[in-house]
């Protein structure tokens, strides 16, 4: 899957258009097949990409950490869209916290 960079100014920014990490963010919850499974895929591949905030904090409260944890998790996805490939290559180069 191709997506466009994100870049910090699209959590503070408003379009008709949704912005690469929206994208990304319906990509996940589509290749854990939806429901409360995708919710979880999700907030485990945020966790594994850097975004070490709660699930209930918004991504424009911190846009630099949020931009880096998408476009990780974007570059894994242009390899592939297997769930557990995905969480694997993202816990490989987690980044130090």
């Amino acid at each position: 899957m191709q997506f466009d960079e994100v870049r910090p100014e699209h959590f503070t920014t408003l379009s008709r258009n949704p912005f690469p990490h929206i994208l990304i963010d319906r990509a996940l919850q589509q290749i854990a097949g939806g429901s409360a499974d995708g919710s979880q895929f999700r907030k485990d591949v945020l966790a594994a990409a850097g975004w070490s905030h709660g699930g209930l904090t918004p991504f424009g409260k911190y846009p630099a950490d949020a931009c880096v944890a998408f476009n990780r998790i974007r570059k894994v996805l242009e390899v592939t869209q297997e769930p557990g490939a995905i969480l694997a290559e993202l816990e490989k180069d987690a980044p130090t916290v």
